[in-house]
């Protein structure tokens, strides 16, 4: 009758000997460079009494970024598609 570590013995040499027989080709560590897109979550809301709205695709880095008394920026990197704006909401109070 077989003991558990002849059974364990068993199990590694063929692990090992299934382990050797992969072929090494095609196992190289590949570079890859990864180009970062994402920037400010599309999102829409009230900030400083102004309503404000942001949409993008992630095609691109962008961000939106919110200022005081209505003002904005957009920084928009190449490719993608973006909508950013921000109006007056009088009818809010904040």
């Amino acid at each position: 009758m077989l003991s558990v570590s002849h059974l364990l013995l068993v199990l590694y040499a063929a692990a090992v000997a299934f382990a050797s027989a992969i072929p090494a080709e095609g196992l190289e560590r590949k570079e890859t460079t990864l180009e970062r897109r994402a920037g400010t979550p599309s999102s829409t809301g009230y900030h400083d009494g102004y309503y404000y709205s942001w949409w993008t695709d992630n095609g691109a880095y962008a961000t939106y970024t919110n200022g005081p008394g209505g003002q904005f920026s957009i920084s928009w990197g190449t490719g993608g598609n973006l909508v950013g704006e921000c109006s007056w909401a009088s009818h809010v109070n904040m």
